[in-house]
This record gives structure tokens, sequence and C-alpha cells, in this order.
């Protein structure tokens, strides 16, 4: 193995190795991973042709956001799932939740090649940018395809019956964010009540569907064939949850890009390759619903790591919503 700088020490980087692989077993060469914003990561080449990666969840805390806790778990129980996408996702080849070499979650999974294409964006010519957004409406269309018997979480995450209820948990989790770190956003608890009473228009939604749930161009790996740019990778599944599609976190990223010229292209090849969702106003109060969620978790990601302008950010956006829910109910 080589001489590198891990955080591991070499001999808990030889012991999982091992019981991996089998005891005796030398990788031809390690490296540490960046880029990565919750799990540490390394590269491993255990063969002249073969290499897999070692994710290692990071020590429990007290402070864990609540969205955070045992993501590596919940990814180990959702990966299969997403079968229809097999041929684009890692595959699991082990892993270990005892904490008997190092004290967190680890798992190797296989190596996937390409590019992120959050790294290549600058690169692209417009015709391949609106190119990527269709292959990508084709590969979350087939993600949502894919139907639950529960809604919320996979284990050990909390499942729900009814998908109202997923709601008022999420509502409910980020609101005791805010408060634990003192932060007031009234538009938000205004938001909550109104949630709270349209138990009905949320529950409309009947089927739960497979979301990915943090779905956006640094978790797409991007490979030229024969100079075309094709998405060959769909990272990071750990936050996968079911519900309604519109609630998937690459839906509310596009969303908000609606009323921009240049996505206007964008979203037509990703809504020619996805469909049509409707445009009812119970879909549209869902929505904005969805967008005051995701805005909330925003600002308590903002006040975490002390980006008040998102803080701020959040408080306008919210703002707008809570006007405007009442008029779609």
């Amino acid at each position: 193995m080589e001489n590198v700088s891990t955080k591991l020490s070499a001999e808990q980087m030889i012991a999982i190795l091992g019981r991996s692989f089998g005891s005796g077993f030398h990788s031809l060469g390690v490296k540490e991973l960046s880029g990565g914003t919750f799990n540490e990561t390394y590269l491993i080449d255990i063969s002249e042709q073969e290499r897999v990666v070692l994710k290692i969840a990071p020590p429990p805390a007290p402070d864990t956001y609540w969205d955070d806790v045992a993501l590596m778990r919940r990814e180990y129980n959702t990966l299969p799932f997403f079968a229809s996408i097999a041929k684009l996702t890692p595959k699991t080849v082990f892993a270990d939740f005892t904490h008997q070499i190092v004290g967190r979650d680890y798992i190797l999974q296989t190596f996937m090649e390409g590019d992120r294409w959050s790294d290549i964006e600058d690169e692209l010519t417009q015709e391949e940018s609106v190119d990527l957004w269709g292959q990508c409406g084709g590969i979350v269309k087939q993600i949502h395809e894919t139907t639950g018997e529960v809604f919320g979480y996979p284990y050990p995450g909390r499942s729900f019956a009814k998908w109202h209820d997923v709601i008022l948990d999420r509502f409910s989790q980020i609101t005791q964010s805010l408060q634990a770190y003192h932060v007031e956003i009234s538009h938000f608890s205004t938001i909550s009540d109104i949630v709270i009473s349209a138990r009905s228009v949320l529950n409309d939604v009947r089927t739960s569907r497979l979301l990915h749930g943090d779905l956006w161009t640094f978790n797409l790996l991007v490979t030229r064939q024969n100079g075309r740019p094709l998405i060959t990778g769909v990272l990071d599944t750990e936050r996968a949850w079911w519900g309604d599609p519109l609630a998937d976190w690459i839906m509310f990223l596009l969303s908000i890009r609606s009323g921009e010229m240049q996505w206007q292209q964008r979203l037509a090849a990703f809504n020619n390759e996805y469909g049509v969702l409707g445009n009812s106003e119970t879909m549209q109060f869902r929505q904005e619903v969805y967008k005051a969620m995701h805005i909330g978790s925003s600002a308590v990601w903002g006040v975490k790591h002390g980006n008040q302008e998102d803080v701020e950010r959040a408080r306008q956006e919210l703002s707008a919503i809570a006007h405007l829910l009442p008029k779609l109910l």
C-alpha cells in the first residue's frame, strides 16, 4: 500500500481491506478523494484493472442534523430500489456496520468512471448542455417510476402510511433545528400552520415513489462517447426517500429556475423526456409547500455554516410563499 496521508491509520486501512477481501490482501494504492461534504472517501486500486471506493461515515455526534443520521445505512438499504438505472449506480462490494475496526459505518462500492457534470459545465456547448438535461429528464423519470409501500425514509429512517404525515414531520424537524440555532422565521411558522390544515390536499398523493433526494449536476457523472457527452453515473443515493415526485430535490431546483431565460431550453429538454406532471391548483399548492420545506432546510444549513445571506434570502422567499399559499387552497 502506498505511504499516503490518510485520516485512517495504516493499521485500520489494512484491517478494513483484510476484512473485505481476505487476510493478507494488499492494495496497489490508496488515495483520499476530496469534494465530499459528508463522508470520508478513498479510491483504492485492488488490482491493475479494478478500483473500489471506500466511504466512511462521520462519527456519531449529538448535533448531527436530523436528515444526516444513519445516511450510509439508508443508502445501503435503498440501492436495490434503483434497479431501473442499475447500470448508472455503484454496486455494493462490502459493508460493515459493526464498528469493530473503526467506530464508524463504512462501505465499499465499485468505482464509476466519468467526470462530475458540475466540474465540466463550463466546457460544454449550449447544445451539449441541453442534450444532457434531456438525458437527465429520462433518468429522473425512471427513478420516479419505482413505487414503494410506504412514505418517508428507508430503514433505519422513519416511514409513514400517509404523505401528509411525512411533510408534517419534515416541517417539525426543520422548525426544531431553527429553534436550536435560535433563529426565528415567522413565515416558516405560518406555512407550517397552513400545512397542518392541508391534510386532504397532501394526501391526494396516494402512491409513494422513489426520490433521489440529492440529485443535481454534482452527483451525475458524464463520459464522452464518440464526441457526445453522456450521463454514465448517478451517485450518492443516501438521501433517497419515498414520496411525491414534485418533492424531489432536483424538481425543486428546476422549479426555481423556471423564470430564468438561460434555462428555458434546458427545462424544455428535461420536461420533454420526463413528461408532463400537470398544472392543477392542488399541484401548485403542493409544489409551493415543498419549496418552503427545501428553503427551510437551506436556512438551517446557512445558519449552521455561518452564511447569513442564505438565511436572509430564505426569509424573503418564505414570505412570498406564505402569502401565495392561501390563494391556492
